[in-house]
């Protein structure tokens, strides 16, 4: 065990074994006086006289911010057994401000827990072990694991892994369950995240565009949709682009239904899958992200078909929104005017066509 005495001389304790010293609240000095001195890393810095590099790991770290507790009244934690997140509504603490009862609810409110044992009180957890996936602009790729707090920006506290592997954050965009995370949110806001799962992150791939071919007078409009047939159109770029995703319109009276979906670049398939479609956006859309960007070179025909039901494996109808006067695409506004010509697709059944149907935007980036 590394430490100082009071004069500020180094030695190692030899006979020690390693311990959690943060875990146990105490550190065991050797020689230890009358003081401790405590120093931090900025400090620590400046000392150029010491013979040791200072690191993290060598600080002697406050002992406020090792005691003070996980649990506070209106703030998220989150159980490591049940894989749930938790928000405190009360809480009851000793004389030394450790929690002895708490009251918590889960993040849909759908249930409600007290707790007062210290084994309850150890399953929970104001820091999440998260994967990162590292893409960068040459194709490689690199797998790092990092301990954020739930409330901290994910780009301050994704830094340091970044840093490991001799990459920058600043340079990356983040994305989690097909959406993207900005770098100023915490844990805390995204709902659908867990201890272990993984965040992508990939470089350089610039500002998603979007183009849209229908106007949006589509509140009278309706689809039936019930799986057994398809529905598919052409995107044609003028230029090149990556692929990003695509949507379709919101079903009109349920709050989701199933999608089988299929994209192809000129005729190689490049990704299928099937989701649950919700959380319409602007109340007419579901905006799917898609597992992969795709570089798509001018000309190239990019068919997206999908088999929408409110169940697919017993045809269950769903009715959803839908656009009309496609024909008019070219004049609707769009940032890049002109970026796409459409054609119908040679799939769609249930019929979409340039004309009316789904896929009211396609999201891209510019190469």
């Amino acid at each position: 065990m590394d430490s100082f005495d009071s004069v500020g001389q180094y030695h190692q304790d030899t006979e020690s074994k390693w311990r959690d010293t943060l875990e146990e609240q105490s550190l065991p000095f050797v020689n230890y006086h009358s003081s401790l001195l405590e120093f931090t890393k900025q400090q620590m810095d400046k000392d150029k006289d010491r013979e040791f590099k200072n690191t993290d790991n060598t600080i002697c770290k406050s002992f406020a911010d090792v005691t003070s507790p996980v649990f506070n009244v209106g703030k998220l934690v989150y159980n490591m057994s049940l894989k749930k997140w938790y928000k405190v509504i009360d809480l009851k603490v000793d004389e030394s401000n450790r929690p002895i009862w708490a009251s918590l609810v889960t993040r849909n409110s759908s249930e409600i827990i007290e707790i007062s044992d210290d084994e309850d009180f150890d399953q929970f957890t104001n820091n999440l072990d998260i994967y990162v996936n590292i893409y960068s602009d040459t194709g490689k790729s690199s797998l790092v694991e990092a301990s954020l707090k739930i409330y901290e920006k994910i780009g301050v506290g994704l830094d340091q892994a970044f840093e490991a592997v001799g990459l920058s954050a600043s340079s990356y965009k983040f994305f989690f369950n097909k959406r993207e995370v900005l770098k100023d949110e915490s844990l805390s806001g995204i709902p659908d995240i867990h201890c272990g799962d993984c965040i992508i992150a990939c470089q350089g791939v610039g500002k998603v565009y979007k183009f849209s071919r229908f106007k949006n007078d589509v509140k009278n409009s309706s689809w039936s949709n019930c799986g057994r047939y398809a529905d598919a159109v052409v995107f044609i770029p003028t230029q090149n682009i990556k692929l990003y995703g695509f949507s379709t319109y919101a079903s009109k009276d349920q709050p989701q239904y199933e999608m089988k979906y299929e994209i192809t670049i000129d005729g190689t398939e490049v990704e299928k899958e099937t989701v649950t479609a919700s959380e319409w956006e602007e109340e007419i859309f579901y905006r799917h992200k898609l597992n992969d960007s795709y570089q798509v070179s001018c000309g190239q025909k990019i068919q997206i078909t999908v088999w929408i039901a409110k169940n697919l494996a017993s045809f269950d109808y769903v009715t959803t929104y839908s656009g009309n006067h496609g024909s008019d695409y070219a004049s609707i506004e769009n940032e890049h005017m002109g970026m796409f010509k459409i054609e119908n697709g040679s799939c769609s059944n249930n019929g979409t066509s340039v004309t009316s149907g789904h896929f009211p935007e396609i999201f891209y980036y510019l190469e």
